[in-house]
């Protein structure tokens, strides 16, 4: 895949821009870009949506979250995606602003952690916070290294905000302040955004986050977006699901379907993308024609 070494993730990154011409530009590696140099293995096995299969958790016994070592952004794996931002930016110039997907503590602990980390959870929760203390630090400093290198925002992403991977105040003891560390350490960079994945999400836990906008996706039990909009405290992403007309119709559906969402939420607090990501054979003349019908001009509605 494009996303393991610097020059292809550049190349990718680049040429999805020239196709589209998307009004800011997202750096999406795997999930896993940020856990390599830990010792964790990993390798695509021709998922549609670039997941990576994971290999057997670094985490023995319980004193090995406080062994987790101190991360430099700028070696081993991981420089290779600070090295990407740093071109990506350096290419495009100041004129379209450059996001980072970056995979907030708790889910790298869930990583590490393998088969243990739920029995480690619930029986040496100590020592898991202060595993996830540390990756929080080395997350921060991948965080000023993107800054450094000229990114106008992360993407931080959290897997475990949501009933079906964790109870709320689970969530609010383990994920919300590390998550809340990561955005903070972002506050300098003018658009940051906070995806919260998955469906029956911990909405109330999210929108206490200082960040700009919220995306997610519009599945069973989640906030409305019109919602979430209305209140004026965020900023609202969502858009198409990944299985609807958008990878699945025609160019004409997919279109409609992008007209369906924009007749029901307006303004400059929103931001029209994907309900959670694209899948890889996503047709290419759905895409042009979902940003054909976002882009066309309607008397009855704000610019977005």
């Amino acid at each position: 895949m494009a996303d393991q070494e610097e020059a292809t993730m550049v190349a990718a990154t680049l040429r999805f821009q020239e196709r589209f011409d998307c009004d800011f530009v997202k750096i999406t590696p795997a999930s896993t870009f940020q856990v390599r140099d830990y010792g964790l293995t990993d390798a695509w096995r021709g998922d549609s949506l670039g997941r990576r299969a994971i290999g057997p958790g670094i985490i023995r016994e319980p004193e090995d979250w406080g062994l987790l070592p101190t991360l430099d952004p700028e070696a081993g794996f991981v420089s290779r995606h600070v090295g990407c931002a740093r071109e990506v930016r350096r290419r495009l110039g100041g004129e379209v602003p450059v996001i980072q997907s970056v995979f907030d503590p708790l889910f790298q602990a869930a990583v590490l952690g393998g088969d243990l980390f739920g029995s480690h959870l619930r029986e040496h929760a100590g020592a898991v916070e202060l595993g996830i203390g540390i990756l929080v630090r080395n997350t921060v400093a991948l965080i000023e290294a993107l800054r450094g290198v000229g990114v106008d925002g992360i993407y931080l992403v959290s897997q475990h905000a949501r009933r079906g991977a964790m109870d709320a105040g689970a969530f609010r003891r383990f994920g919300q302040g590390a998550a809340r560390a990561c955005l903070e350490a972002a506050a300098a960079m003018p658009l940051n955004f906070l995806h919260v994945h998955g469906d029956h999400i911990h909405g109330a836990e999210a929108m206490e986050m200082p960040v700009r906008v919220l995306h997610f996706s519009e599945d069973p039990g989640n906030p409305r977006a019109e919602d979430v909009l209305r209140e004026g405290r965020l900023g609202v992403s969502t858009g198409p699901g990944q299985d609807g007309a958008m990878r699945r119709g025609t160019a004409t559906q997919a279109a409609s379907e992008v007209a369906a969402v924009l007749r029901r939420l307006k303004g400059p607090g929103f931001v029209l993308g994907a309900g959670c990501v694209l899948p890889l054979d996503t047709p290419e003349e759905n895409i042009r024609a979902a940003m054909a019908e976002a882009r066309r001009p309607r008397p009855d509605r704000d610019e977005i």
